[in-house]
């Protein structure tokens, strides 16, 4: 104690972690620190807080982004998908003639927001996948759907994917 009449003692201290906090959130926990001098009051004990990244959800303050791959029968002809949110899985309507990049969203199914009630929404990029290997049923049958769609050639100054997602957080 070096006549300080103290003594280091390890302890345990449970902490309450709000929903919603992120990557570099501090706790104040009060008069849990160190003693004070001279008689003085305890200081408080700061918890900072290091949020680990998600296998597929990625966090945008308290949206949760989602990047799906969905084949091309599902983007031209639309489908009812399951796909997964914060609370388990939540239905999705892809609709018909969906392209890569388009942004849907999920409202409610974000992250808690701290210091108020609701919550923050779901936002699902859709990726189109090309099949990279085909039967040759398949082939056949995309061969017949290439001679009566034809052959376009498109140079598009539409809006970027990253103007999607941008659009879709509402940082424009």
């Amino acid at each position: 104690c070096k006549g300080r009449k103290l003594v280091d003692v390890e302890r345990t201290i449970s902490v309450k972690i709000p929903a919603g906090v992120g990557d570099g959130t501090r706790i104040r926990l009060a008069n849990e620190g160190e003693p004070g001098t001279r008689g003085g009051p305890q200081g408080n004990l700061y918890v900072v807080l290091h949020v680990k990244p998600h296998a597929f959800f990625r966090r945008e303050d308290t949206d949760i982004l989602l990047e799906l791959d969905i084949n091309v029968a599902q983007a031209a002809l639309g489908d009812r998908i399951n796909v997964p949110t914060l609370d388990g899985d939540h239905e999705l309507n892809i609709p018909v003639g969906t392209q890569t990049g388009d942004v849907f969203r999920l409202r409610g199914q974000g992250v808690p927001h701290l210091r108020r009630n609701g919550r923050g929404d779901q936002l699902v990029m859709v990726h189109v996948l090309t099949p990279t290997k085909l039967t040759k049923e398949q082939e056949d049958l995309l061969l017949q759907l290439s001679r009566t769609l034809g052959r376009e050639e498109v140079h598009r100054s539409e809006k970027g994917l990253f103007d999607k997602v941008r659009e879709a957080l509402g940082l424009d």
